[in-house]
């Protein structure tokens, strides 16, 4: 315990700008789940934009929810049997259309839940970047998008999205299909002075091409861990990156990743219980977590 709690310590001091001389200056990134102490009287400007990202209440899957400058978007829809905790989070905070889904790879759990989704709240367009009849999940997803009228826009590598004032660069490796996750779309997601790196489900095989391929470029203040934290990072990935933060989206059951995050000296936040919350105006990372009203 001793250690965890320095190293959260460590973090928070390796946070702060170079330039924070002043007593006054903020770090880049506030985390009030596991230091709600610190800064705790902290709030944005009334007025600033901001990049708002938020994992529901789910485990051993994908579901990401954006919303900036009036525009929303959901990052995959996780599995059939959760799509619930999806819908009742956007009961709970207001959040009546999705601009865009947005499916990483056609594997159950990151877009099983597609069909219930649209039975409750409107979505306006489905992106995939996998051929239509890629797995059977994908091929019911589009079904069930056409059924309901929602257009299918095909994406890929090099793409950039744009959500408000935010910018999503796509990048995505080629593959077999027996390589599908390291074949995920990966999204660099960058809101003024500040990032995040959506890993999807990438292994450690895809870890060690994209530090070939992209090198410094992957360097990102929140990391969404890859394949919901069931591997350890390899080194060079884990470096490339240099996260100040973990989202993981899962509970935290014993796993080589689990080890591997509670050995580290990176701060985290499961997305069991309730909700995580990122907000950014662009310098500042508020991390919080919102109580969900429905127990699973």
């Amino acid at each position: 315990m001793l250690r965890r709690m320095l190293a959260l310590l460590l973090t928070a001091l390796l946070a702060l700008p170079l330039a924070a001389a002043g007593e006054d200056a903020l770090p880049v990134l506030i985390d009030r789940i596991n230091t709600p102490d610190v800064h705790a009287d902290f709030a944005f400007a009334e007025d600033a934009p901001l990049l708002e990202v938020i994992f529901p209440q789910i485990l051993n899957c994908d579901a990401i929810f954006l919303r900036c400058g009036g525009e929303t978007m959901l990052v995959d829809c996780a599995t059939q049997g959760q799509a619930k905790r999806i819908i009742n989070m956007c009961k709970q905070l207001g959040i009546t259309r999705i601009d865009r889904v947005v499916n990483t790879h056609p594997h159950e759990d990151h877009i099983g839940g597609f069909r219930d989704v649209i039975k409750e709240v409107e979505v306006g367009e489905l992106w995939i970047c996998f051929d239509e009849n890629y797995t059977t999940h994908m091929t019911k997803a589009v079904g069930y998008a056409q059924k309901a009228g929602i257009p299918v826009v095909h994406y890929a590598d090099g793409d950039t999205l744009t959500l408000g004032g935010a910018t999503i660069d796509v990048w995505k490796l080629e593959g077999k299909t027996s390589e599908l996750n390291d074949c995920s779309a990966q999204f660099f997601v960058t809101f003024g002075d500040r990032t995040l790196l959506m890993a999807a489900d990438l292994e450690k095989t895809g870890q060690a091409r994209y530090v070939e391929w992209k090198g410094g470029a992957l360097k990102a203040d929140v990391l969404k861990y890859p394949h919901h934290g069931l591997e350890k990072l390899i080194d060079e990935y884990a470096a490339a990156v240099s996260p100040l933060y973990f989202v993981v989206t899962n509970n935290q059951r014993s796993t080589e990743g689990l080890k591997y995050i509670r050995r580290g000296d990176i701060p985290c936040a499961w997305t069991v219980p309730g909700f995580v919350t990122l907000t950014t105006d662009g310098t500042t990372w508020l991390v919080e977590r919102v109580e969900s009203e429905v127990k699973y």
